[in-house]
């Protein structure tokens, strides 16, 4: 098993990622069923296979130049005309049907609203808020990286960590970003990695060690979930996330390599509009709750999630694409 499988698949991991992210946040029945329950219940993990991925494909941009300026333009185009519209426009929505009042707008386009924890009533999502500032953080973890890579690792992590634990009470909504910022580090060194050795080959032994790491993960979740009054308390429900998501991934993209020429049309559509469709989807369950919680509505929200994340990336696309030459024209 080759290691740059993570790079060839890593559309088809964002795939997954959005599917397991969208069936946690949807309303379906999955109780008569213990492992699909379970699996619903999880589906967070699937942010978790988003840093790791995210971590990987931003050392690869970072790395071209090294330039921060260029690497802030790069992601600010890449994330904000896709998200700050959707956020006015649903932010617009609940106020006139009355259930978030007009300071909501302030909290929601600053994403402010995360980081000062104000209330579900003006908060709008957290994933897209500490997604801008882990990039806005990348440029000089990068320069120390670059210095030495185990000294600034262990001190960004056991940063995390820390600052997890000694919050407690105190800012744990902020444990969702907090205990996944490991798994975008970890994106960090396999880029690295692969980056000098570009066809390595894991070994027996490693192998062995990522099938050990996965299922420890696996039987610490289950322990946590099943036998322990401490599942939701310090994180614990992210922390066996630290041991699974990197085998998971890799059980993924070998399976995914037993067909050479599938291109996966699903997950590869469902990963190259991953980020549309994770603004979308929460959004408009959201609307949809407003009115009714069924499986109904869970089926119509999905439908419209794909179409108006397929249009919606579609269109802005192209205006991004209309700006750039337009501008390259002026600079020639």
């Amino acid at each position: 098993m080759k290691l740059n499988l993570l790079s060839r698949y890593r559309t088809q991991l964002m795939g997954v990622a959005i599917l397991w992210v969208m069936f946690f946040h949807s309303h379906l029945p999955t109780e008569f069923s213990g492992i699909l329950d379970f699996l619903k219940k999880m589906g967070y993990g699937g942010v978790d296979i988003f840093m790791l991925v995210s971590g990987f494909g931003v050392y690869y941009s970072i790395s071209k130049d090294g330039s921060t300026k260029n690497f802030y333009i790069r992601r600010a185009i890449r994330i904000l005309p896709y998200y700050l519209p959707v956020v006015l426009i649903v932010t617009i929505i609940a106020n006139i049907v009355g259930f978030w009042n007009p300071i909501a707008f302030f909290y929601n386009l600053t994403t402010l609203g995360f980081w000062l924890n104000v209330g579900l009533m003006n908060i709008y999502d957290w994933f897209i808020p500490a997604l801008i500032s882990i990039y806005l953080f990348t440029p000089l973890f990068y320069k120390f990286f670059k210095i030495n890579k185990t000294i600034s690792t262990l001190i960004v992590i056991l940063g995390a960590y820390i600052f997890s634990y000694l919050s407690e009470g105190i800012f744990d909504y902020l444990y969702n970003f907090t205990f996944r910022i490991p798994l975008y580090i970890m994106g960090f060194w396999l880029a690295d990695f692969l980056k000098n050795h570009k066809d390595y080959k894991l070994s027996k032994t490693m192998i062995s060690l990522i099938i050990v790491s996965f299922i420890f993960g696996v039987i610490l979740l289950c322990y946590l979930y099943y036998f322990t009054s401490v599942f939701s308390i310090y994180g614990n429900y992210l922390l066996p996330f630290i041991f699974i998501t990197l085998p998971l991934c890799m059980f993924l993209c070998y399976n995914f390599s037993l067909f050479p020429n599938y291109k996966f049309p699903i997950l590869t559509f469902l990963g190259s509009h991953s980020l549309t469709l994770f603004i979308f989807h929460e959004k408009i369950l959201f609307l949809c709750s407003l009115f009714t919680k069924s499986i109904f509505s869970d089926i119509i929200a999905f439908i419209l999630t794909i179409i108006l994340a397929y249009y919606w990336q579609k269109m802005v696309d192209k205006i991004i694409e209309k700006y750039m030459l337009k501008k390259n024209k002026q600079t020639l």
